[in-house]
């Protein structure tokens, strides 16, 4: 995601402020199970559209048909039939150009890290679902976190012609970048996520599921306080006065803001679902000293397999560390390129490290984050395979660089502790 680094940093550093926007509360007591809720109208478990409606509007945002319900009607209007028709040629071609050929080589090099169902975990990801699906297509639960607002399901029903055709025009040009470039520029999000009708990311997210042919089964907002109380409401029905996130893009220092999408993927069994969590999260330390509520939800995640692509070298700020920490204790296995945690964090007694690709330097935008041991690491090992796609910020195949760290089995056995914490019995809320 690129413009100008200063703002980057300042909205990633906002990023991870709120991911570990979080470590000081000592009670408890009040974190609630999913199955305790503070929404009497929304009882767990029972959505009022499971029966297929968040599948509908998935489908119909993503322009695909829709069998059946309310949004048929919709179907046949040129808007509608002429975003379908772009999206049925161009994410065909991106499937064959980067999604199909990220997979296959996921298989192939990644081993039980491409195969594992453990949680993923990609910080600065904006709406990113396809790319981190493609590496991990098993995992049982995606944790992405930006600084992106949450978004809503549209009112069709509401909208004039006019509103209609220019919704359909706004979820073209929020996935230009990803189509062309595979990621997404924080400038251009900032104007279609949220000076459009789209508001946020929860559109794209539906749209890629839709697009990977999973069916969507349930859509809620969460929210954690800083007492550790986990509140959610449906993503159809609920107003800005229920939950004031949907009413601002400010992010709110004194919860965490976050969508919950269960789903099933293309094949797989409804009673087995997946999970997809999008974070509105500040990644600075400041912001972790906050809550720690949340870092205890999760740490219950953990071991991670952590994904990064595009990070705009954010985690490379001092002002980071926390995070950066974080990720490096939590984590089993990291699939990232140069953008995300410098080389030198890297402790070999901890980490067995492969690299493929080329890396000559960041593009210029980052000229100043060069990273002298792993030019050296490229020019002395003659070995390193090539990457078959374009990865991050050199989107050309041929021209980028991937590395794999997968940490050593000794340090697995010894001591669990970095994936876990003494305190974690007194957070009630699983996953």
């Amino acid at each position: 995601m690129i413009s100008d680094r200063n703002k980057r940093h300042g909205r990633a550093i906002i990023s991870i402020l709120l991911i570990l926007t979080l470590f000081s509360i000592n009670d408890f007591a009040t974190a609630r199970r999913p199955d305790a809720i503070d929404n009497p109208a929304f009882p767990a478990g029972k959505s009022p559209d499971y029966g297929g409606v968040y599948n509908h509007y998935a489908r119909f945002i993503a322009g695909m048909a829709v069998p059946q319900g309310a949004l048929t009607a919709f179907q046949n209007r040129p808007a509608w039939v002429e975003y379908s028709r772009f999206f049925d040629r161009s994410w065909t071609n991106l499937n064959k150009r980067l999604l199909i050929p990220e997979h296959q080589w996921a298989e192939r090099e990644l081993g039980a890290a491409a195969s594992s169902n453990s949680t993923v975990f990609y910080p600065l990801s904006g709406p990113d679902f396809a790319n981190v699906n493609a590496f991990f297509p098993r995992s049982r639960t995606y944790v992405l976190v930006a600084m992106e607002p949450l978004g809503e399901i549209p009112k069709f029903a509401a909208m004039s012609d006019g509103q209609f055709k220019s919704y359909f025009q706004s979820m073209k040009n929020s996935l230009h970048d990803l189509l062309n470039i595979n990621y997404f520029m924080t400038s251009h999000m900032d104007a279609q996520l949220e000076g459009t009708e789209i508001k946020g990311v929860l559109p794209v997210l539906l749209f890629m599921l839709a697009r990977n042919n999973a069916q969507v089964l349930d859509v809620r907002y969460w929210t954690m306080g800083l007492d550790g109380r986990v509140r959610e409401f449906p993503a159809l029905g609920t107003t800005a006065r229920e939950f004031p996130a949907l009413g601002t893009t400010d992010v709110d220092l004194n919860n965490i803001q976050g969508i919950r999408i269960a789903f099933a993927a293309a094949g797989s069994e409804e009673n087995h679902p997946q999970t997809l969590y999008y974070f509105r999260l500040n990644l600075y330390n400041q912001a972790f000293d906050r809550n720690r509520h949340f870092l205890y939800f999760l740490r219950r995640l953990a071991p991670f397999t952590t994904f990064m692509k595009s990070a705009a070298y954010v985690i490379f700020d001092t002002q980071v560390s926390t995070a950066r920490q974080f990720v490096l204790d939590q984590s089993r296995y990291i699939v990232q390129e140069d953008s995300g945690i410098p080389l030198k964090y890297f402790e070999p007694s901890l980490w067995s490290l492969r690299f493929y690709g080329h890396y000559v330097r960041p593009i210029s935008a980052f000229s100043q984050e060069y990273q002298e041991a792993l030019a050296s690491i490229y020019k002395a090992d003659k070995k390193i395979k090539p990457l078959p796609f374009g990865f991050g910020y050199y989107f050309k195949p041929g021209e980028a660089n991937l590395m794999f760290a997968e940490r050593r089995p000794k340090d697995r056995g010894r001591d669990e502790a970095p994936f876990s914490n003494s305190d974690d019995k007194h957070f009630l809320y699983n996953n």
